[in-house]
């Protein structure tokens, strides 16, 4: 095994989030897919071994299960697998584990304190919900380390700061092209059907997958995802995403009709078909040996694949997720030479219009917006522990703290101002504040001000506005005693003038 030398980058995020680690416990290191995640996994590993720490990864897909072993075993360390095959507890000081296995093992005692025994865990993939579980199981001494090259959560989906505490970002997709550690992107954007009409689901935190497959579902689409190929970049390497198996496997047909090898791959029994699919680990490594150009998958090629020579991706779906767009067009932006530099997307869903481009700049965070916009929610901190939380949050989720509401803090001082010492004259403004707190609307009590000192009215409404507020909890503008005057005051003298008239010389 050769020397491992990390770029600069690289070793400032891990500095970063040993520091982290150290105040917070639980962190998430963001990394853009190509930035050389699995690289420092595996320094992080090595660096947690030789402290005398026993180190567990958890992965969502075998592949990237064992990829993570390997990014290990190139650091010089022993590594131990879990899957649903191996049904022994490894005692080595570092396995790599499929995260839905060990969620089934640890509901046994036995395989609880196995879990526990590991004071070191790394969570690949860490925005997706399969790694939740860990936190259940995980005492609070664990270190936990999320790995992600796009942290965002959309919808009801959980917050990631209920289980993580901070996140050390890595450099930009902008960045990294300029380095030469990615590719850019060439943009082609293709009759996009309009998704005004499509639902949005908050439990997947995107559009409804059905409405939306319904969208795509044409032989129309098909053969034109095969035309733009063939007048853009036929021949080259390209990975097809779809939105449904049916899409999936007419879209592999219409590349073959046309006389492209293409192959599918699916989760389940479609993978037995034998001229178009195959075993899945079988078509893959025909892929990557180039024995045929055009990959064509849905759901389940987004993460962990790594093939360098891959040149084209084509987005035969509609998100509003971001997450979903970057690790699609991942596939496509590392550097390999028969790309000088540069990767082709063939966009069929409109999504750059509506999440941007792949360089754009983006931001993360630990608390997400549940509306169908999404993005990175506002945040405060919290007096009592600390803590970042949203600012949705009217109790700390951590230590449960409670942020008074604006009418609370506004009753809070009405009570303050309203309370004088026994003897005390009440003054004007005790006065407003005691009325308030007794339910009085707010324009009984200026008219009663005004009317009960008609020398300096204005004065005393002035001073009853200090006391006052909006139902919204602002201040009363000055220049409301205008309208009021006018409004308000005016009509309230005259019907009791009125009033008093009719006493005068009722009948």
């Amino acid at each position: 095994m050769g020397e491992i030398n990390l770029r600069p980058y690289q070793q400032r995020i891990i500095q970063e989030c040993r520091e982290a680690l150290g105040k917070y416990r639980r962190v998430i290191l963001q990394l853009a897919t190509g930035g050389g995640k699995g690289f420092i996994c595996g320094a992080i590993v090595s660096m947690s071994l030789k402290k005398g720490n026993r180190v567990l990864i958890l992965s969502h897909r075998g592949e990237i299960a064992e990829q993570n072993a390997n990014h290990i075993r190139n650091w010089g360390s022993e590594v131990a697998m879990v899957n649903a095959d191996v049904k022994n507890m490894p005692t080595c000081d570092c396995v790599s584990a499929m995260a839905q296995t060990i969620r089934q093992r640890v509901k046994k005692e036995v395989w609880l304190e196995w879990f526990r025994s590991y004071n070191v865990v790394l969570l690949d993939e860490c925005h997706r919900a399969e790694m939740d579980f860990a936190f259940e199981y995980m005492l609070p001494t664990t270190y936990a380390v999320g790995l992600s090259a796009t942290p965002a959560r959309y919808g009801s989906q959980r917050q990631l700061a209920l289980d993580y505490r901070a996140m050390v970002t890595g450099v930009s997709i902008k960045e990294l092209i300029q380095e030469g550690f990615l590719c850019k992107c060439r943009l082609y954007s293709l009759d996009a059907p309009k998704m005004d009409d499509v639902e949005w689901s908050s439990g997947r935190g995107d559009y409804n997958l059905g409405q939306m497959a319904q969208k795509f579902k044409s032989r129309a689409k098909y053969v034109g995802a095969v035309d733009n190929y063939e007048r853009i970049c036929n021949g080259e390497k390209c990975i097809v995403f779809c939105c449904s198996s049916e899409q999936t496997i007419e879209i592999t047909k219409a590349f073959n009709e046309r006389g492209i090898k293409a192959k599918y791959s699916l989760t389940g029994t479609f993978d037995e078909d034998e001229e178009y699919s195959g075993d899945r680990n079988e078509v893959l490594e025909e892929f990557k040996k180039g024995g045929f150009p055009v990959l064509v998958n849905y759901g389940i090629f987004t993460t962990g694949l790594d093939v360098r020579d891959i040149k084209v991706v084509i987005l035969m779906f509609s998100t509003t997720s971001v997450v979903k767009l970057l690790q699609c067009l991942g596939r496509g932006a590392r550097p390999h030479p028969s790309k000088n530099g540069e990767f082709i997307c063939l966009d069929f869903g409109g999504n750059h219009e509506r999440l941007g481009r792949y360089e754009d700049d983006r931001i993360f965070g630990l608390w997400h917006n549940t509306s169908a916009g999404g993005g990175v929610a506002p945040t405060k901190i919290c007096p009592q522990c600390g803590a970042m939380i949203a600012v949705m949050y009217q109790d700390c989720p951590f230590c449960s703290y409670h942020y008074p509401s604006k009418q609370e803090v506004y009753e809070a001082e009405l009570q303050e101002i309203a309370e004088r010492s026994e003897g005390e004259v009440e003054t004007l403004e005790q006065w407003v504040a005691r009325k308030k707190l007794e339910g009085k609307k707010t324009n009984w009590i200026l008219v009663n001000i005004c009317i009960n000192n008609p020398d300096n009215q204005k004065e005393a409404f002035m001073r009853a506005i200090e006391v006052l507020r909006t139902q919204h909890g602002e201040k009363l503008s000055p220049k409301y005693y205008f309208f009021f005057r006018k409004n308000i005051l005016d009509k309230v003298k005259k019907r009791k003038t009125e009033e008093k008239s009719a006493d005068l010389f009722g009948g």
